[in-house]
C-alpha cells in the first residue's frame, strides 16, 4: 500500500519474490539510486518499507539474482510486488555449495565449477557426459576410456591423492543418488557398459562440480573423489503459457588417426567403419498458473561406433511437476530409459579384433573374422529414476524439506557364440547370460531457519539427515557345447562352466549440521560437521566425523583501482571427506565344504573389524576478480590422505593360509597432494554496433602427489607401484640397457636393467582454452582445445606385438637392416642397440603421452527472428549448428590415442590395481554432427 507522508515523498511498502518459484526472498537490499545510504533490508517475509521521492529509482539487490532497477512516480496504487530473476554473472551464478544449500558463487569459499549444460547441448551436440564436462572445469580431466560408444568415463580430479583405483565422484541427478558403477558381467572392464550413458544429455540444465573435500565434506564418507550435481530442465518460467522445443541431430564418427606403426597397417585401418548417429529430442514446458508447472521430454537415440557392430540404442522419457503455493512446495521428477548396447570384443584378449589385426602381418591369426562377427555381446538395460521433494515453512519461519530419491536399474547381459563357429577349441557353441538388478535409494530430511540480527548481519542454520542404500544382485550362468545347430537355450547345453549368484548391499547414514553467517552481502562464513555410519566400516568403528569451514570476502572498488574492479573475492576453506572400504573389507568369511572326512570349515577371507574409510583433508585458498571486464580465478589446494587402505600379508601362524597373502586390509597408508588452478574468461573485442564480439577463455592446472607411508612395503601391480617418496601408481619396470652379442659378435637379445621408476600416469599440467566469436548477432563460432603434459601411458599393444608378432614396423625394419650388416661393425652395433629397445622390456614401452587436441569446434546460426516472421510468430526459436569433435590431435605418444585406459572408469575390487595402459584399446573417434533446434 502506498501512503503519502509529505507533498514530495511516499512510504513505499513492498514484497520481494523469486520470479521462478514465487517464494518471498529474505534479506534482499533495497536502496535509492539518487540517495546512496538510504537503504533497508527485506525482512523474514520478504517485505520492506522505504521512503521514496517522486522520480527516484529503486534498486533491489540479492545474492544470486539480477539487480532490479525501476523509477517510480507518485500514485495511490496498492503495495508493490518486485520479482527478481536468477543472476547470470560469474559470481552471481547459483551453485550447490553443500548438501544442505545452494548459494551464489559470491558466497562460497571454495572453487565449485558451474556448467550451463543446456547451452552446451543446444549447439555442441555432445555424445556423452565427458563431452560436456571435459575442458570446461578446472582441476579435472574427464574422458571416455575407450573409443567405442557406451564405454566408461574416467575422472581424474585434482591431485588424485589416494591409493584407491575408485576415482568416480558421487553423482546426484535432481537430488537422486545415482548409481554410476559400470557393468562388465559378460565382458572385460575395459569394455564395460557405462552407467553414465543413461544420463539424458539434452535434459540437463546445469552441472555443478565439487572437486575436493574442502567443498564436499557435507557429503561424507564417499565424497573424497568429488561430487557432480546435475539439475534437469523444469517447467518453471514465471510466465503462464506452453512452450515446445524439438531438436534433431544427425552425424557420423570415424577413425581419427590411422595406424602407421605396423608393417601391414591396411587391414587394421580398413577394419574401422563410419558409424552413423541419429537423435530426435522434444520437450514441453508449461506454466499452468502462478503455482503449477510441468515438464515432459522424449528422446530417441541411435549411435553406431567405429568398430563394426558397436551400437547403442536408447529411448528416454522424463517428466517433472512443480507446485508452489503459500508455504508449501512440491517437486516430482521421473525418468525412464530403455536401452540396448552391443559391444563386440575389440580389446584385451586373443579373441579381440584389434589384437588379431595388429599382431601379425597376416590378420586374424587366432580367430577367424567370420567367428568374430558371429559372436554377440550385448546388454539390455532398463532404468527408472525418480524423486519427490516436499517443502513447507513451519511456524517461526522454520523451513522443512524432505526428498526421497530412487534409482532402479535392470540389466540383462548376453555373450553368445553360435554353433558351428570355432573359438579356441570350441565349435559347438557357448553362451553366457547375466541378470543384474541395482537399486539406489536416498532419503534426505532438512530443517533450516534464517535469522536477521540487523540489516547487515544474517545467520542461516541447517541440520540435515541423509540415508543412502545401494543394493546389487547379480545372477548368471555360463554354458557350452549345444547338441545341434539352431538351438541355444541354456538347458540344451552339455556343459555348465560356471554359475554366478551374488548380493551386495551398502547402507550409510549421515547427519550434517551447518551454520552460514553473512555480513553486508560481502563477508560469508560457513561451518559444518557431518557424522557418518556405514555397514562398510568395521564393527569396532562407531562413526566418522567430517568437519568443514570456509570464508569468502568480497571487495569492490579498491582505492588504488577505483571504478575499475567490478568484483574481487578472496576465499579459503578446509574440509574432510572419505572413501569407503571396498566390499568385504570389514567382514570375515569361512567356507563350509563336504569331504570324505565330513563337513569342514576353512578360512575364506579375513576382514578387519577396525577398518575405516580413507580420510582426505583439503585446504583450499583462492581469489576471483573481475577487472576491466576480464575475469580471473586462482586456486591453490593441498590434500592430505590418511588411513589409506593397504592390503598386507597374514601370518600362517595365525591360522590363515598363505593363499590369502597380501589380502588383509589395514588403514596405514598416507599420501599428500597439491595443485593450482588458474582460469580466465573475458571479452577482448566488441564492435561499435554491438553486433560482433570475441570472447576467449583458458584453464591451467598443475598437480602432484607423493606417497608418505605405504606400511613400509612396496606394492607393485604389473608396472604401477605404490612406494614411499614416489607419486602414487608411479610406473616401475625394467628397461633395455643395450644389446647382448655372442662370441661371433652376433646380436642375441637385450640386456635388461633392474627395476626403475619411469614416470607417472597423471599429468603434471593440463587444461583447456578456446574462443567464442559472435558475428552479425546471429552467427557464432566456438572452439575448445584441451592439452596435457607430464603423463605417461603403458603401451601394452606395441610391447605385445614387438615381443610376440611380426608386424611391429620399428622392430621389423631394424631386423631387416641388421641382416644386411656385418657383425662387429659400428653400424651393426648401432642397429642392434636400437633393436634391443623392442625386445619386450616393459619399461621401454612406457611412453610419454603429452597432447594438444582440438576437442570441439561448433558453428551455429540463430534463425529465430527470420523463423518467427515467416511463421507469423508460431516459431519462437530456430538454431542450426554444425559440430566437430576430436578434429585434430598432436601428441608424442607412439600409439593411436594418448588419452585412454584399458582399466576402464572404475574399480570395485580389493587390492591395488594398475592405471593408464593401452591394451589394444579403441582410439577416440572423430565425430561430425548437424543439429536443428526449433521452439514453439
Amino acid at each position: 500500500m502506498l501512503l503519502c507522508t509529505t507533498v514530495h515523498a511516499q512510504l513505499i511498502k513492498g514484497t520481494i519474490y523469486d520470479k521462478s518459484t514465487g517464494e518471498s526472498i529474505i534479506g534482499a537490499s533495497v536502496a535509492i539510486k539518487e540517495r546512496p545510504g538510504k537503504g533497508v533490508m527485506a525482512d523474514e517475509k520478504g517485505q520492506f518499507i522505504i521512503q521514496l521521492q517522486s522520480g527516484e529509482t529503486l534498486i533491489v539487490k540479492m545474492v544470486g539474482y539480477k539487480t532490479f532497477q525501476k523509477q517510480y512516480e507518485f500514485s495511490a496504487d496498492q503495495q508493490i510486488s518486485i520479482y527478481l530473476e536468477s543472476g547470470l554473472s560469474l559470481n552471481e551464478v547459483m551453485v550447490t555449495a553443500s548438501l544442505a544449500n545452494s548459494r551464489s558463487k559470491k558466497a562460497i569459499g571454495t572453487n565449485v565449477d558451474h556448467i550451463d549444460a543446456a547451452a552446451v547441448a543446444a549447439t555442441s551436440n555432445p555424445s556423452s557426459l565427458a563431452d560436456i564436462v571435459n575442458g570446461r572445469i578446472s582441476g579435472a580431466q574427464v574422458y571416455n576410456t575407450n573409443g567405442k560408444v557406451g564405454m566408461p568415463i574416467r575422472f581424474d580430479i585434482r591431485s588424485a591423492a589416494t591409493f584407491s583405483m575408485e576415482r568416480d565422484p558421487l553423482i546426484f541427478i535432481d537430488g537422486v543418488r545415482y548409481n554410476n558403477s559400470n557393468t562388465a558381467d559378460v565382458n572385460s572392464s575395459q569394455e564395460a557398459m557405462s552407467a553414465l550413458n543413461d544420463l539424458p544429455l539434452n535434459d540437463i540444465a546445469s552441472i555443478d562440480v565439487i572437486k575436493g573435500p574442502a567443498a564436499a565434506a557435507s557429503y561424507g564418507a564417499e565424497a573424497a573423489n568429488g561430487v557432480v550435481i546435475i539439475q534437469t530442465k523444469r517447467g518453471l518460467s514465471g510466465q503462464k503459457g506452453v512452450a515446445v522445443n524439438v531438436k534433431y541431430t544427425g552425424g557420423f564418427s570415424e577413425l581419427a588417426r590411422k595406424y602407421d606403426q605396423f608393417v601391414n597397417n591396411d587391414p587394421l585401418n580398413d577394419f574401422f567403419v563410419k558409424g552413423a548417429q541419429q537423435q530426435l529430442y522434444a520437450n514441453l514446458t508449461a506454466q499452468l498458473d502462478q503455482n503449477n508447472s510441468i515438464f515432459f521430454s522424449a528422446n530417441t537415440n541411435k549411435n553406431e561406433g567405429i568398430v563394426p557392430g558397436n551400437e547403442d540404442n536408447r529411448h528416454t522419457f522424463r517428466a517433472g511437476y512443480d507446485l508452489v503455493k503459500d508455504r508449501f512446495k512440491l517437486s516430482v521428477t521421473a525418468g525412464y530409459v530403455k536401452g540396448k548396447l552391443s559391444i563386440p570384443q575389440s580389446a584385451s584378449g586373443r579373441d579381440d579384433a584389434i589384437w588379431n589385426l595388429m599382431r601379425d602381418r597376416t590378420p586374424w591369426p587366432f580367430l577367424s573374422e567370420e567367428t568374430w562377427r558371429a559372436i554377440q555381446k550385448q546388454y539390455d538395460n532398463d532404468r527408472f529414476t525418480g524423486s519427490v521433494k516436499l517443502g513447507y515453512t513451519l511456524p517461526f519461519e522454520i523451513k522443512m524439506e524432505t526428498l526421497i530419491g530412487l534409482d532402479l536399474n535392470h540389466i540383462d547381459g548376453l555373450n553368445y557364440l553360435p554353433y558351428g563357429y570355432l573359438q579356441g577349441t570350441n565349435s559347438t557353441g557357448a553362451k553366457q547370460v547375466s541378470t543384474r538388478r541395482n537399486q539406489n535409494m536416498n532419503w534426505d530430511f532438512k530443517l533450516s531457519r534464517n535469522f536477521m540480527f540487523s540489516p547487515k548481519w544474517q545467520l542461516n542454520l541447517s541440520v540435515l539427515s541423509q540415508l543412502t542404500s545401494a543394493i546389487e544382485r547379480v545372477n548368471g550362468i555360463s554354458v557350452r557345447n549345444f547338441a545341434v545347430p539352431g538351438i541355444s537355450n541354456i538347458a540344451s547345453a552339455a556343459e555348465i562352466l560356471g554359475v554366478t549368484d551374488s548380493d551386495y548391499e551398502k547402507r550409510t547414514h549421515g547427519l550434517y549440521g551447518e551454520a552460514f553467517l553473512s555480513y553486508d552481502n560481502k563477508l560469508f562464513i560457513n561451518a559444518g560437521l557431518r557424522r557418518d555410519v556405514s555397514n562398510m566400516i568395521g564393527a569396532n568403528v562407531a562413526n566418522i566425523w567430517y568437519p568443514t569451514v570456509s570464508v569468502a570476502y568480497n571487495v569492490a572498488d579498491l582505492p588504488f583501482l577505483k571504478g575499475k574492479v567490478e568484483e574481487w573475492k578472496f576465499r579459503a576453506a578446509y574440509g574432510e571427506s572419505g572413501r569407503l572400504p571396498y566390499p568385504n573389507d570389514a567382514q570375515t568369511a569361512y567356507l563350509v565344504e563336504n569331504s570324505s572326512f565330513g563337513t569342514m570349515v576353512r578360512p575364506l577371507r579375513k576382514g578387519n573389524p577396525d577398518i575405516k574409510p580413507e580420510r582426505t583433508g583439503e585446504l583450499e585458498m583462492g581469489t576471483d576478480i573481475s577487472l576491466f571486464g576480464q575475469r580471473f580465478g586462482f586456486t591453490y589446494y593441498q590434500q592430505h590422505t590418511r588411513d589409506a587402505i593397504v592390503y598386507t600379508t597374514l601370518l600362517p601362524s595365525l591360522g590363515w593360509p598363505s593363499s590369502l597373502s597380501g589380502d588383509y586390509p589395514e588403514n596405514i597408508g598416507k599420501i599428500q597432494g597439491k595443485g593450482i588452478e588458474v582460469t580466465y574468461n573475458g571479452r577482448v573485442f566488441t564492435s561499435s554496433n554491438k553486433k560482433h564480439s570475441l570472447d576467449i577463455f583458458a584453464i591451467f592446472n598443475h598437480q602432484s602427489n607423493k606417497v608418505v607411508n605405504s606400511g613400509g612395503r612396496d606394492i607393485l601391480n604389473t608396472v604401477n607401484l605404490i612406494r614411499e617418496g614416489l607419486p602414487a601408481f608411479a610406473f616401475y619396470s625394467n628397461v633395455s640397457e643395450g644389446p647382448v652379442f655372442n662370441a661371433k659378435g652376433e646380436y642375441t637379445g637385450a640386456k635388461e636393467s633392474g627395476l626403475k621408476e619411469l614416470g607417472k600416469p597423471f599429468p603434471t599440467y593440463n587444461g583447456s582454452f578456446g574462443f567464442g566469436l559472435q558475428l552479425f548477432e546471429n552467427l557464432r563460432l566456438q572452439s575448445l582445445f584441451t592439452y596435457s603434459k607430464g603423463a605417461k601411458l603403458y603401451n601394452i599393444s606395441h610391447r605385445n606385438v614387438a615381443m610376440q608378432g611380426t608386424n611391429f614396423k620399428a622392430k621389423e625394419t631394424l631386423k631387416e637392416q641388421l641382416a644386411t650388416q656385418t657383425p662387429g661393425t659400428t653400424e651393426y652395433i648401432a642397429t642392434a642397440t636400437q633393436l634391443s629397445k623392442y625386445e619386450g622390456s616393459r619399461g621401454d614401452f612406457i611412453q610419454k603421452a603429452d597432447f594438444l587436441r582440438l576437442s570441439n569446434l561448433t558453428l551455429s546460426y540463430d534463425l529465430g527472428t527470420w523463423a518467427k516472421k515467416q511463421s507469423n510468430g508460431v516459431l519462437k526459436r530456430c538454431v542450426v549448428s554444425v559440430t566437430g569433435n576430436n578434429l585434430w590431435l598432436s601428441s608424442n605418444y607412439g600409439g593411436a590415442e594418448p588419452q585412454i585406459d584399458s582399466q576402464g572408469g572404475s574399480k570395485r575390487t580389493r587390492g591395488i590395481g594398475y592405471l593408464s595402459s593401452d591394451w589394444t584399446t579403441v582410439p577416440a573417434p572423430r565425430t561430425y554432427a548437424f543439429s536443428l533446434n526449433i521452439g514453439f
